[in-house]
């Protein structure tokens, strides 16, 4: 059985790690080695906008070291991403130049979204009780140096997810010019903290029962160093936590410098971190906290090993990524029964011309994705319901998506009803590749919306044949289909353009249309 020996690199916002795994269909992911430096990347960051010039330098000889390193263990693949620290650095493109010319290796900038979902597939792949877990309400609480995102999971699926700009790293940054005006750090801590997740609880924590919290963060070993026994993945109950927690709010950055063996700089992070677990039990009221020790690097591998069908995942985040945006949809209050009956259409179109579309499954899901979401503009304003939908796609997070591929589902439901204009007219940061994708998965959608402008799910069952350069969609429904056939010869036109054939409705039990 081969065995592939992978390489995964998180350039985060307070470190930067390289993972070497030996991944194989009979054994699975096994790490092999495990290298690790600390560089505040984030500090200047979140404080100045962009990265200096030494700090660049030594992040390069670090990945330099990295590139020897896998050399060593003759690495056949490697995957190398970076989070909020250089995403958000105005500098981001230089720095992604110079570390490719002086280290040869590629890094990627991943969105945060794809980042959480990366995390929340290692916790799948690596704890055997998750799925067990999340089958009760269930708070993913993923507390990084640049951010946290709290990802809710009821009966199974994923109910919704948000990110909230209080990283350990970044909230030290922003408060480090207070420090010394108060007595009391740790309530302006506690002050600065509870707004956000006020908020946040407000939303959505009243309407959903947590049971139980998994944590999930940079900060976790330290955090854990303070308990009494080994916590991974077990149930701690919240008395339990309390107390850790008491232990380490009254501890000084001296004391935890001293017991940790690491830096005060590195120590100032342990407080934040614990204070943002403690305020989420608090407002959720949740029984039980389990400590996960995965990283972004044991994401990067689950998913590599995944797509490289070296492993089957025991949870299905496909559905994750489609439940996520039917939770949106119900936010803005979109008619279910009219979504799910041109999800239906949709979807059996793209299967049905396969061959002419030449696309893929993540097409055919930002197809799904776009249908679920297409009217949710409605609940802002009838009369712009387009262009308010894009800005509702591209302003939610939408956890398994790219900022590309959410660019794609937005441009979608833009213009689901209006014309799509041509290549040289629209804006700036499409390829033509995507404008082509774009094009394939807007004229399905556009016909298959017309097929129930009514909202009365008339074609309830279709059949679809292709012959030569027509594709005859055949319903047998008794219902007047006038309105329907009216429009769906309008954006027939451009699904002809698109494709090279001619689109036709027959109604099986009435004459053609």
């Amino acid at each position: 059985m081969p065995i592939t020996t992978f390489a995964a690199i998180d350039v985060g916002s307070n470190e930067i790690s390289l993972k070497i795994f030996d991944i194989s269909k009979k054994y699975g992911i096994n790490e092999v080695d495990h290298v690790r430096h600390t560089i505040e990347l984030g500090s200047e960051t979140y404080k100045y906008g962009k990265i200096s010039s030494s700090l660049v330098n030594e992040l390069c000889d670090v990945l330099k070291g990295f590139t020897e390193k896998m050399k060593e263990y003759n690495v056949q693949d490697y995957i190398a991403y970076a989070t909020s620290a250089i995403r958000e650095a105005s500098n981001s493109v230089l720095i992604l130049d110079q570390i490719k010319l002086r280290s040869q290796i590629k890094v990627k900038i991943i969105s945060n979204s794809e980042q959480r979902f990366l995390c929340c597939k290692a916790i799948a792949l690596k704890e055997s009780s998750f799925q067990k877990i999340i089958e009760k309400g269930t708070a993913i609480v993923d507390v990084s140096s640049g951010s946290m995102q709290i990802t809710l999971f009821d009966k199974g699926s994923l109910i919704c997810t948000q990110n909230i700009k209080l990283g350990s790293l970044r909230i030290r940054e922003m408060l480090s010019d207070l420090e010394n005006k108060t007595d009391d750090y740790h309530n302006l801590i506690s002050e600065y903290i509870n707004n956000d997740l006020k908020t946040f609880s407000d939303l959505l924590f009243k309407y959903y029962k947590i049971e139980h919290i998994i944590a999930v963060g940079e900060q976790l070993n330290e955090f854990m160093f303070y308990a009494e026994e080994r916590l991974k993945m077990q149930a701690v109950p919240a008395k339990e936590f309390k107390r850790i927690f008491e232990k380490i709010s009254k501890k000084s950055l001296e004391s935890i410098s001293t017991d940790l063996s690491i830096s005060k700089e590195q120590a100032s992070l342990v407080l934040p971190t614990a204070m943002i677990y403690n305020t989420i039990f608090t407002e959720t009221n949740a029984q039980n906290i389990y400590f996960s020790d995965i990283t972004l690097c044991d994401g990067i591998a689950a998913d590599y090993a995944e797509k490289k069908e070296k492993i089957i995942s025991g949870h299905d985040f496909v559905n994750d990524i489609v439940s996520a945006a039917k939770n949106i949809a119900s936010r803005y209050h979109c008619n279910s029964k009219h979504t799910e009956n041109v999800e239906y259409l949709s979807l059996s179109i793209y299967d049905g011309i396969r061959k002419l579309h030449g696309l893929g499954k993540r097409e055919r899901l930002l197809l799904q994705i776009a249908v679920i979401l297409h009217s949710c503009g409605e609940y802002i304003n009838m009369n712009s319901v387009q262009e308010n939908s894009y800005n509702i796609v591209m302003s939610t997070e939408i956890i398994g998506l790219s900022h590309h591929e959410r660019e794609i589902v937005a441009n979608l439901v833009r213009y689901n009803t209006q014309t799509f204009p041509r290549y040289t007219h629209l804006i700036a940061g499409l390829d033509k590749d995507t404008y082509i994708k774009i094009s394939k998965l807007l004229a399905i959608l556009q016909i298959a919306n017309a097929m129930d402008k009514s909202h009365k799910q008339k074609f309830s069952a279709i059949t679809l044949s292709l012959k030569q350069t027509v594709l005859t969609i055949t319903t047998d429904t008794l219902e007047d289909i006038t309105l329907e056939s009216g429009l769906f010869e309008k954006k027939a036109t451009f699904f002809e353009e698109v494709y090279g054939i001619k689109p036709l409705i027959k109604q099986k039990r009435s004459k053609s249309l």
